[in-house]
């Protein structure tokens, strides 16, 4: 096998960085949606021939950490082995326990064969994005089981040897709102693949490489030790937590439980005692879980080296079946995202009791979700994401910023282009002053949010909030951040109920009113530099 020195391993390396990367960018600048061209909820990753991921782009969501590997196992286990794949084969599916956890991301992989007509197989180039829509309920909690989410794609060929599946197509189409757009964010990703084939392909030219496999084996063996390295400097033991969030927001909380196991140089995570799964669609599956638990892990210990197969081998994950974190099928699954994104705060947790300089207080909240559908004056149908942040929690060595997420990092979408898509008029947009939980270091402050339907009909809205019943907690003596609120006003100015999680629809003159939580603080409060506390005073953070 190939061995490449130090310098050529660095080289080669940041270039299959920069190959994805372009991929990515084609993807955002090709989609029709803005949930991918605006707030990047996509990756894009480059295997090897067994599956394993070398290298992810840097633009992309920690829920899709893991996925793409564990996607191309299985299609290489149980449906199309390596004999089976052929020049211009592209395989697509959404099926929620294979790819990303629940039906709107659309995962699509393309074969890459050597630059030569008659080469062998090399690798695969795969990406998967949130698609604007799947039919079925509104994206969200809202469903009551898994076949009312929308369309199942199970592992199948949208392309052979380069013929499109029309009829594939033609189904999508068929069962979706703003077809159009989903359609266009299919094709986006056929077209990242392409051009990462591409760019891959002139990499192995200039560099006379006839395979990626030994280039492959090196980096995944060099990121495996740099994250082992980091472990084994941790004190070794286990670590528990209990973890509170609101599950439903009204009468069905959810508890997490984590036993975090340092052993030598590998980590394990076991999420038994965890609630059992949902009547709503808060429900996670398995891969699902893993990347939202290995992505705050790898913050803690080896931040700086690229994601790819290495960085996670060390790292293994469990939950019992049937469980909020491993749900059964039919288990809804929409609203997973809410999820998972608070599996950081019991880790975060966890860990704080092993090492409590390199860890954060919780963060605000979970993302908060708002997906809106309607018509638009010209009768076009409509599909708008928007994604809003709380308050980062704090850090041993500094503030929260106001309105991060953590740990998604799905960007937000600029008003202007919220208003042009849908028939709204933001309202306010204002941080929450005393939101963020006090401490030696503060955590971020929260958000108030509102927008109103100007138009002439009532827009389909579905809400996935968190943290309007519990508080992000702080660490070593940080103060709490504050809970959030949900409410609309109708047009006569009186307040009604909307649900925390599910569907309900905004009329005409409605204003949705939203106020997000804060993070949690670090250290005591009375540990403040007097100068800090003078700087919030005057900024109004106070």
């Amino acid at each position: 096998m190939k061995r490449f020195d130090a310098i050529e391993l660095s080289v080669l390396w940041a270039r299959l960085v920069s190959i994805v990367d372009e991929a990515g960018t084609t993807l955002q600048r090709t989609s029709f949606s803005t949930v991918t061209r605006e707030s990047a909820d996509f990756a894009v990753v480059l295997m090897d021939t067994q599956g394993r991921s070398v290298a992810q782009s840097s633009v992309s969501v920690p829920s899709f950490l893991g996925v793409l590997p564990f996607l191309m196992k299985a299609l290489l286990r149980d449906y199309f082995p390596h004999g089976q794949w052929q020049r211009g084969d592209v395989v697509i599916t959404n099926d929620p326990w294979l790819c990303a956890g629940h039906k709107p991301d659309i995962g699509i992989v393309t074969p890459i064969f050597g630059p030569g007509d008659h080469d062998p197989l090399i690798g695969f180039i795969g990406c998967i994005a949130h698609s604007p829509d799947i039919g079925g309920s509104l994206w969200g909690a809202g469903a009551k089981d898994y076949y009312g989410e929308g369309l199942h794609i199970p592992p199948m060929r949208l392309y052979e040897q380069g013929q499109e599946n029309t009829a594939l197509l033609e189904l999508i189409r068929a069962n979706v709102r703003a077809a159009d757009q989903t359609v266009g964010d299919i094709f986006a990703q056929v077209a990242a693949n392409d051009q990462g084939l591409r760019s891959l392909h002139r990499l192995m030219q200039e560099h006379h490489l006839d395979a990626i496999d030994p280039l492959a084996q090196q980096i995944i063996k060099v990121s495996e030790k740099a994250m082992r390295d980091a472990i084994r400097q941790a004190p070794d033991g286990v670590y528990t937590s209990e973890y509170h969030a609101d599950g439903d927001g009204l009468e069905e909380p959810v508890t997490f439980h984590c036993r975090l196991e340092i052993c030598g140089d590998s980590v394990h995570v076991d999420y038994t005692g965890t609630s059992p799964q949902h009547s709503l669609a808060i429900n996670a599956v398995l891969n699902y879980v893993f990347a939202y638990t290995a992505y705050p892990i790898k913050c803690v210990f080896s931040p700086d080296v690229p994601n790819n197969e290495g960085s996670f081998l060390p790292i293994t994950v469990q939950a019992p079946e049937g469980s909020l974190l491993n749900a059964r099928k039919p288990a809804p699954l929409g609203a997973r995202n809410v999820t998972g994104n608070l599996l950081h705060a019991p880790v975060m947790m966890a860990l704080s009791k092993a090492l409590p300089d390199k860890v954060q207080a919780d963060c605000g909240a979970a993302v908060w979700v708002m997906v809106l559908s309607g018509r638009r004056e010209d009768g076009q149908e409509f599909v708008e994401y928007l994604f809003l942040a709380g308050g980062y929690g704090a850090r041993p060595d500094r503030d929260g910023p106001h309105t991060l997420c953590f740990p998604t990092n799905v960007a937000n979408l600029p008003i202007e282009v919220f208003e042009n898509d849908c028939p709204v008029l933001v309202t306010r947009k204002s941080l929450v002053p005393g939101s963020g939980g006090e401490g030696r270091y503060r955590g971020g402050l929260g958000q108030a949010f509102s927008y109103r339907n100007i138009g002439r009909e009532p827009i389909q809205i579905s809400n996935v909030t968190e943290k309007l019943r519990h508080r992000a907690y702080g660490l070593f003596g940080g103060g709490e951040g504050a809970s959030g609120s949900l409410h609309i006003v109708d047009a006569q100015g009186a307040i009604r109920h909307t649900p925390p999680k599910g569907l309900d629809r905004l009329l005409p003159g409605e204003e949705l009113v939203m106020v997000l939580p804060g993070g949690g603080g670090y250290g005591p409060a009375t540990a403040r530099d007097p100068s800090l506390h003078a700087a919030d005073a005057n900024a109004g953070y106070l």
